[in-house]
């Protein structure tokens, strides 16, 4: 416990949060390719499995002990504050994202013809105004990008329900509760993705179960029929495993070769079937038999990997990401605070010559627009030479030489920058970045509702300066300072450091009382 208290914050919560909160936003940037590398391009699932879990974690440490301690309707009320807090958020985000909107529109700079007040997810409220309102209002208009924090409120709301199930029934109670919530909200998006078409008895089965359980697809818009993305009684699970590890109704998982070993087998196993590189046109032929089987796999299990609602097979990607996140740390975050050994590098002549020589080699298929913003007919010309080479023509499948070509790079310049910097960069420089990635995860609201209309800005900006290599990284690692000057900001703030330090009252001794030293001014 803290001084006033609390339980002390964990170091991998606040880190693996900040990282989530710099992956959204590069998530949500239009025209950003930098998103071609963020863990949901390689896996089945990404940054808001981390952030509703690590914010599961955190409401446990904010909310549990009132629960615990004082009293249910104690704990019940310090959520609902909590809530009130987050819908305000909410309706805050969505006015100054449709603002900024407006506003890009009348500095008329951008593509041609470009309106971005038109951009889907606000232009219901310009097109639909009255109704639109009470719908903002009433949560029944939920549109793409706003439906986090809804989905986030929805789940609080839930903890004093947990709780009372836990008083009365214990972990196991609390375990039927979640999942079963969880799978009636997967039988009512079954149904939907179901409607109309045809299928086999099972399916008709369960389309007939989900239609009982319809209730839980809450509606997004209130003159169409689309529902909320993020299920909250879908993603319920996600944030109530990380509660319940908080709250020790689970055991904390043992780090064991064999888990670690299954783990990366998981992960592994999915790869082809969440890159769409792999198992759509990209770096396999459309032709390609092993390219044909690995799309009809991922069809048929596309309702175990759905995002809507959490599919099985996402979860248990999730958990495999977050066991393997869990045990590189260490106990208690320990490489956190201590660092890593650096990765060794390259050795022999002959094998820096031949990294050197693919490096030279892939480079005109590395910087492809950049090269034909200066020159089309060398463009045309390198193109050119990859004919016959059936399986990097394809234009998409230039990428499988860039990533040939940033492989020889990285290895070159780690073995170049000598081992003391090696060092330096696992250790130092890694140890100055945590505590900056933790600030941001410690302020993970603030840095959230920030992020939503910066992403739409910096999306506006690339449009303006244009899309390279050179322009999205000032983009991105502007977006980034920008982040991180909020976190820092926004925690100022909170400090109250206009309030009069109390300074400590010192005790009486037994000749008399002490007089109390007066403050400096």
């Amino acid at each position: 416990m803290t001084a006033d208290g609390r339980r002390p914050r964990d170091l991998r919560l606040d880190f693996f949060r900040g990282l989530a909160m710099f992956i959204i936003l590069l998530a949500h940037t239009p025209g950003n390719t930098w998103t071609l590398w963020i863990p949901a391009r390689f896996g089945f699932s990404d940054a808001t499995e981390i952030f509703v879990f690590c914010s599961g974690m955190a409401s446990a440490l904010a909310f549990g002990a009132v629960f615990a301690e004082r009293s249910w309707a104690l704990g019940a009320a310090r959520v609902a504050y909590r809530v009130w807090q987050v819908y305000w958020a909410h309706i805050g985000v969505f006015f100054a994202t449709a603002l900024l909107m407006v506003m890009l529109d009348r500095t008329g700079l951008g593509p041609e013809g470009a309106v971005y007040a038109d951009w889907w997810p606000v232009s219901g409220l310009f097109h639909h105004t009255k109704v639109a309102l009470v719908g903002l209002f009433t949560l029944t208009y939920v549109p793409g990008l706003f439906d986090i924090l809804p989905m986030y409120l929805v789940i609080l709301a839930m903890i004093p329900v947990v709780m009372l199930a836990h008083r009365f029934g214990g972990t196991y109670a609390v375990f039927g509760v979640v999942t079963a919530l969880w799978f009636a909200a997967q039988l009512a998006l079954w149904r939907r993705a179901l409607d109309g078409a045809e299928t086999h008895m099972l399916g008709e089965g369960l389309a007939a179960l989900g239609g009982a359980f319809s209730f839980l697809a809450l509606p997004s818009n209130p003159w169409g029929d689309g529902t909320w993305f993020f299920n909250p009684f879908g993603w319920q699970l996600v944030f109530f495993t990380g509660f319940a590890l908080v709250m020790k109704w689970l055991p904390t998982p043992p780090v064991k070769r064999g888990l670690v070993i299954a783990a990366i087998v998981y992960l592994a196993f999915s790869l082809p079937f969440a890159w769409f590189k792999i198992y759509g046109d990209g770096y396999l032929p459309a032709d390609w038999a092993l390219r044909i089987r690995i799309s009809e796999a991922r069809d048929f299990m596309s309702p175990l990997i759905e995002k809507s609602g959490i599919g099985p097979l996402r979860y248990l990607h999730f958990l495999a990401l977050a066991y393997l996140s869990w045990a590189a740390v260490g106990p208690g975050g320990v490489r956190l605070t201590t660092g890593w050994s650096p990765p060794p590098a390259v050795r022999g002549l002959a094998l820096i010559g031949a990294l050197a020589v693919l490096a030279i080699l892939t480079a005109p298929y590395a910087y492809v627009d950049e090269i034909r913003a200066i020159s089309p007919s060398l463009d045309a010309w390198l193109l050119a030479r990859l004919q016959g080479l059936g399986l990097v023509a394809h234009p998409m499948r230039i990428g499988l030489l860039q990533i040939a070509h940033l492989v020889a790079l990285l290895m070159l310049a780690w073995a170049a920058i000598g081992a003391e910097r090696r060092k330096w960069l696992a250790r130092d420089g890694f140890l100055a970045l945590v505590p900056v990635i933790r600030k941001v995860g410690t302020q993970s609201l603030a840095v959230f509702m920030v992020s939503i209309p910066l992403s739409r800005f910096n999306g506006w900006w690339l449009d303006v300066i244009g899309k390279d290599v050179w322009t999205r990284g000032l983009v991105n690692l502007t977006g980034f300072a920008v982040l991180i000057a909020t976190a820092y900001l926004v925690g100022w703030f909170k400090a109250q450091p206009w309030r009069q330090r109390q300074i400590p009252r010192a005790p009486e001794s037994s000749s008399g009382p002490v007089a109390n030293p007066t403050p400096a001014e």
